[in-house]
């Protein structure tokens, strides 16, 4: 094959190669910019708000979540008050292994 042809079809294909690379590394520093504006936009008050509602949400679903396991153990002891008193005491069973 002739060299002038190879170094043709060489350097056509970086050529083409390159494209998506030069696009996403155009597409990074785009993001990285946005991402820099974006953070400029907000003050510190406005993180601390967020921050402040974010706590007070979690507060609220662990105070729920404590509320469940408080009913869901008062329901478990209720039936286990129903049970047939000899129920409970049964021995464990040796199985063979």
């Amino acid at each position: 094959m002739n060299p002038d042809a190879v170094a043709f079809v060489v350097l056509s294909a970086l050529g083409i190669a390159s494209i998506p690379v030069l696009v996403w590394y155009r597409a990074q520093k785009r993001i990285r910019h946005l991402e820099m504006s974006l953070l400029a936009q907000t003050t510190d008050v406005d993180r601390y708000e967020e921050l402040r509602l974010l706590l007070e949400r979690l507060a609220t679903q662990t105070e729920q979540l404590a509320d469940q396991q408080a009913l869901l153990a008062e329901r478990l002891i209720g039936r286990r008050e129903l049970l047939p008193p000899g129920r409970s005491e049964q021995p464990a069973v040796n199985t063979p292994h």
